[in-house]
């Protein structure tokens, strides 16, 4: 298949090819009135977001109520009484380009907020890869998105995973799975992108199971600010670093993404 860097359809279709992979990940398709009407028939939550950009910018959390639906764009909020008024504001904005929809996750909240998950996994000198940070991210107020750029906050995976109930075991079995999932997914992206870096968005859900929600072949500096780094956290800030021209370079060319033999 074709690969498109930067591309969230893209990176839905590789992990989608791992039949280990494909229980983690939300039913996804690309946005049509069809597609929304197709999974709001499966699912009472879908977000709708573009193919291209991040931030949290331009996603819509749709929510069956009845026969309304509450949309939830950034800080706006519409309780609307169609599917069709639904399809025309997320058109409005939408203008042409390209977007997913997506099965919402019921994540596991805190103090009322959604959370979910980043971790990043970094390709060491060695040439293995590695989980070198791992944290929590808690939506703003009135958010339905976690990203910090626009109001989320970070705390440490166990604080989150104890504050919601877990028991120190149970914390540390969780984040056992957590980065062998992680560790998981950053070896199938690695074999289409070449990237030393991987910025891993996972959801864990009320019953306790790991979604992956979305994988950013280009996170930011930003990542390394949320809470104190560990020294090899500071090493892995290194080497982030030398790594970063090789990730941008790799996100404006397009690659072929070629099945492992």
């Amino acid at each position: 298949m074709k690969l498109t860097p930067g591309s969230k359809w893209s990176k839905h279709r590789i992990a989608a090819q791992s039949p280990e992979l494909r229980r983690y990940l939300p039913e996804t398709m690309l946005y049509s009135k069809a597609a929304l009407t197709k999974l709001l028939d499966r699912h009472d939550v879908v977000f709708v977001k573009p193919v291209y950009g991040g931030g949290g910018y331009r996603i819509f959390r749709v929510q069956k109520q009845g026969e309304q639906f509450e949309v939830k764009l950034e800080h706006q909020k519409r309780v609307l009484r169609s599917l069709e008024a639904v399809h025309a504001w997320i058109e409005s904005v939408r203008k042409g380009n390209r977007f997913l929809v997506q099965q919402g996750i019921e994540l596991a909240v805190r103090r009322g907020r959604p959370v979910d998950i980043r971790t990043i996994v970094q390709k060491m000198e060695s040439g293995s890869w590695e989980v070198t940070r791992l944290f929590a991210k808690t939506a703003g107020r009135n958010l339905a998105v976690t990203n910090m750029v626009i109001g989320g906050t970070a705390s440490t995976v166990r604080e989150y995973l104890l504050g919601i109930g877990y028991s120190a075991k149970r914390a540390t079995a969780a984040i056992r799975l957590l980065k062998a999932m992680s560790l998981q997914i950053a070896r199938q992206y690695g074999r289409g992108y070449a990237n030393a870096i991987f910025g891993l968005d996972i959801g864990l859900d009320r019953s306790g199971k790991f979604w992956l929600i979305e994988v950013n072949t280009a996170p930011q500096l930003s990542i390394f600010r949320a809470g104190k780094l560990t020294s090899a956290e500071q090493r892995s800030l290194k080497l982030w670093k030398l790594h970063e021209s090789v990730n941008r370079a790799a996100e404006k060319h397009r690659g072929s993404w070629r099945r492992s033999k």
